[in-house]
Parts: structure tokens; C-alpha cells; sequence
């Protein structure tokens, strides 16, 4: 490039300028964005395939719930990791294999940067992240595996800690490897002829560490989980934090359209979706069958549907999901988080009704206010509520009508619920016999009689009956779809 009317002098500084400008800005994007900027930490990790990761705990658990016990893990270590990084103390780096770097990075979310493992055995793979890493100029690199659920930011802190002291730090796993390692500079050969997957591994690595003449500091030695024995041990800490709860009865297609935001959504392990069938005629279990959920039987009854699938759920918090109401992808990715982050009691969800008509987007303003204000949300609202909430206030009611009244009611006493800023996508059909303006007041009337004038629900669903039967139904159809679909449906 030339510059004219400028000396040739001048041109060099202005390059060298550049050059120095180009290389800061390079160093800017590879180093880390953190106070000290010193340490990296490699976290193996194996995208979550069901069949290749924890084969040894498939055979015990199945492939399936191996990979969700594994989600598991990696999350709770990537957590774990986050913590160090935002305090400044090292910078992540997901360091994978089994997908390309945007499912890889879209699963494990937040870290520095995404790193995909060159082919070879775990050594060549070591060797070749601490060199990248110490080359880029990080001055203490480790690495660490997502298979450890009591491998904690301070125990991983600790290490850290030690490599001023010493040349290699090892946290040993009981199986005879180590589920952490860390060095303060390149060894080269540090991971050449070891035994992997075996129980020699940590004692070969102390010969190597022996004739390089290098300094190991060892710590509390840590459990990792490759067998159902090892599963055990942890079996608290791995459950699922939410538990989905759909109660269907012939739900076949909004079932199926659900179903597929969960599958859509990244399987962190976070959740399990446990649908509970009231005698479906319509094929609803065919559907069920090609997602990775549970699936219960019970009599029918929103009420008796729900509490059944209580009994079989594992997660710290319960969101009763109905069928014709669906998260999107996102929200299903967030709510885990969110939850333990605010530490939520219990809540509900925005609606947005899958009709364009001005009515109902009044009828989602006014369903909120009823919730902020009224501290009264509506099943179609998604309650979600921990779990030992749920039970202190007694489960739904055994009633035929106006559970999710009741337990709310129940809720609200003890403490308000929270809005959660998130969408649900829910569809008009409860609304079309009646139109949105006939089915809010029978709504509001049916509430008033229960709440104001203390009738029972078995008297209101009569009441119920009188406002629901359609314009073009007659009266012995509907006697016929009595017994099961209205004892499911309640007050939409």
C-alpha cells in the first residue's frame, strides 16, 4: 500500500503500527477475558449420543438414561467451571468430541471457547490441548473430566493453588486414574505410555512425572461414575431437576407437537417428561413412543393423572404441562437455570394463544393480571412448583373440576407465585365451542361460584356441563363424552 506525500520512514512506522495492532487484537481474541489471564482449564467432554458415552452404565441403565445421567454430569461440572471463570479465576475451554462446534457450544454454553479433540488416544488428545494452550500464553493449563459430580469449583480453585508451588497438580480418581490434571508449563512426553482406561493410569503418570524430575502435588482423591455401582454414590445429586408432568386423553396431535419442542430442545439431563395416559383412544401412545419420555397409565382425571405422575417423578421441581400447551425449545433450555437460580417456589407462564383475533390477546393480559395479582394461575398457565411444596400443600385435590384452583389457592398462602418472562404457546380449541368471549365468562362465573359462594366442584361441573355443550352438539353426544373427557378437561 502506498501512502503519498509521506516519507518512507514514516510508511515503516505506520506498518509496524499495524502489525502491533493486529497482533494485540489477535492475542485479545485468544486469551482470556478474565482479571488474571493466566490459567486455562480444558474440560473433556463427549457430545451426548446415546450408545457412545457411559457404555458401561448402559448396560445397567440402558442407552438413554446413560446419556441423561451423563447430561447430567457435564452440566453440573460445566457449572462448576463457570463459577471460576466469572470470578476471574480461569478461563474454559470446552474441549469435545462427537459433534461439530456449534452443537457442541450450543450444549455446553458459556465457555470461553470451543475446542474440538484431534483423532488419537486420550494422551495424544492431552498433549495436544496443553500445548495449544501453553503456546497461546496461558501460564497454568488443566484439564479436567465431566464425569465427576464431587469435582467443585473450590476443590478445582485449590489446584489451581498449588501449580505455583509445584509442577504438576493431580486430582486422583478411586479407580486408579485422575479426574483432574494441571501442569505450570509444556511436558513434553508427560502423557506418552500410559495404559488408558485402565487402573495403572495414575501410577504410570507418577513414573513419568518421577523421571522428568517434576514436583506432583496430590489432592483428596475424587470419585468418578462408569458403573452403576459408582452411580450410587451420587444418585441424589444426578436426578433430574424438573420433572414434566402430561396428562393426555386423545391428545394425539397437540401431544405430538410438544413432544417435539422437548426433543428439539439440547438434552442436558436436566429434565425427564413423564406423560400420563386417561384411557387415549387416538392413538396418543403411537406418538409418545418416538420421544424419549415416560409413559403412565391412570383412570381418568386431570387431577388423578397428575398426582399419578408425581409418584414416579424424580426432579426437585414439578411443571404440570397440558398437552394443548407448548414451550418453545428455548424456554424448555432456560427454565432449569432459571430455577435454581432464583431459587423458585413456585410459578407460572406467560400464554401467548395461537389465534389472532384481538380477544384473545385480551384474554392473556387479563390471565396474567389473575396471576400477578389474583396470585390465582390456571393450569393452561404451566404451573411449575417445587416439589416439597407440592406435597406440603397435599397434591391436587381429588376432585372433578377446579384443581388447579384449589392447589393454587393452596400455593398462594404459603407464598405469591412468580411470572416467569417466558412464552407458552397454547392452542384456541378450549375457546372455539363457546368463543373466547362465552368461555371467559362461564370461566369467571364457574371461579366466582367456588371461590365467593363456597359450591363445591362435583356441584359446579354441573353448572360447568349447562355452559359447555357446543352449538352443533346434541345433548345425547354429549352424555356420551361425559365420563372420561370432562372429568379431564376442568374450566379452560
Amino acid at each position: 500500500m502506498k501512502y503519498p506525500g509521506i516519507s518512507g520512514t514514516l510508511r515503516g512506522i505506520l506498518r509496524a503500527g499495524f502489525k502491533s495492532i493486529l497482533c494485540i487484537g489477535r492475542y485479545a481474541v485468544c486469551s482470556p477475558n478474565h482479571k488474571t489471564a493466566s490459567t486455562l482449564i480444558l474440560e473433556f467432554a463427549k457430545y451426548p449420543n446415546p450408545g457412545q458415552v457411559k457404555t458401561r452404565l448402559a448396560v445397567e441403565f440402558g442407552n438413554e438414561e446413560a446419556c441423561r445421567i451423563y447430561c447430567k454430569m457435564a452440566q453440573g461440572t460445566h457449572r462448576e467451571l463457570l463459577k471460576l471463570q466469572e470470578q476471574g479465576q480461569a478461563s474454559v475451554i470446552v474441549y469435545a468430541d462427537g459433534a461439530d462446534r456449534h452443537e457442541i457450544s450450543n450444549w455446553l454454553q458459556g465457555a470461553h471457547d470451543t475446542w474440538l479433540q484431534p483423532t488419537g488416544d486420550l494422551g495424544q488428545r492431552l498433549e495436544y490441548g496443553f500445548r495449544k494452550a501453553f503456546e497461546i500464553g496461558f501460564r497454568t493449563v488443566l484439564a479436567v473430566g465431566t464425569d465427576c459430580p464431587g469435582l467443585t469449583a473450590e476443590k478445582m480453585q485449590k489446584a489451581i493453588g498449588h501449580l505455583e508451588q509445584f509442577d504438576i497438580a493431580i486430582i486422583p480418581s478411586t479407580d486408579g486414574g485422575y479426574v483432574l490434571i494441571g501442569t505450570n508449563s509444556f511436558q513434553q512426553n508427560l502423557f506418552k505410555n500410559i495404559t488408558w482406561s485402565t487402573d495403572k493410569v495414575f501410577g504410570q503418570t507418577l513414573q513419568q512425572a518421577k523421571a522428568k524430575n517434576l514436583s506432583v502435588a496430590l489432592l483428596d482423591p475424587e470419585t468418578d461414575v462408569d458403573t452403576a455401582e459408582n452411580f450410587k454414590i451420587f444418585e441424589a445429586a444426578l436426578k433430574p431437576d424438573v420433572s414434566v408432568i402430561i396428562p393426555v386423553l386423545n391428545d394425539r396431535w397437540q401431544l405430538q407437537e410438544t413432544l417435539r419442542a422437548f426433543s428439539c430442545a439440547p438434552n442436558l439431563g436436566e429434565l425427564e417428561v413423564i406423560v400420563v395416559d386417561g384411557g387415549s383412544t387416538d392413538g396418543s401412545d403411537v406418538v409418545a413412543r418416538g420421544f424419549n419420555i415416560r409413559w403412565l397409565r391412570s383412570a381418568p382425571g386431570r387431577a388423578q393423572q397428575m398426582n399419578a405422575g408425581t409418584q414416579y417423578a424424580r426432579g426437585h421441581w414439578l411443571w404440570f404441562l397440558h398437552a394443548d400447551c407448548r414451550p418453545s425449545p428455548e424456554t424448555i433450555r432456560k427454565l432449569p437455570g432459571f430455577l435454581r437460580s432464583a431459587d423458585l417456589m413456585w410459578g407460572f407462564f406467560k400464554q401467548q394463544i395461537s389465534d389472532p383475533s384481538f380477544w384473545f390477546r385480551l384474554i392473556e393480559i387479563g390471565n396474567e393480571f389473575r396471576g400477578r395479582i389474583l396470585k390465582l394461575p390456571y393450569g393452561d398457565q404451566a404451573i411449575v412448583v417445587r416439589r416439597d411444596l407440592f406435597f406440603q400443600c397435599g397434591s391436587f385435590p381429588q376432585v372433578p373440576c377446579l384443581e388447579d384452583v384449589i392447589l393454587s389457592r393452596r400455593l398462594a398462602r404459603i407464598c405469591p407465585p412468580t411470572a416467569i418472562n417466558e412464552k407458552l404457546h397454547v392452542h384456541p380449541r378450549h375457546w372455539k365451542p363457546l368463543g373466547p368471549l362465552f368461555t371467559t365468562i362461564r370461566n369467571l362465573c364457574t371461579v366466582f361460584r367456588f371461590v365467593v359462594l363456597g359450591q363445591s366442584p362435583s356441584d359446579l361441573l354441573a353448572y360447568y356441563l349447562q355452559w359447555k355443550q357446543p352449538r352443533n352438539t346434541s345433548s345425547a353426544s354429549l352424555q356420551d363424552n361425559t365420563p372420561k373427557r370432562l372429568a379431564h378437561e376442568n374450566h379452560q
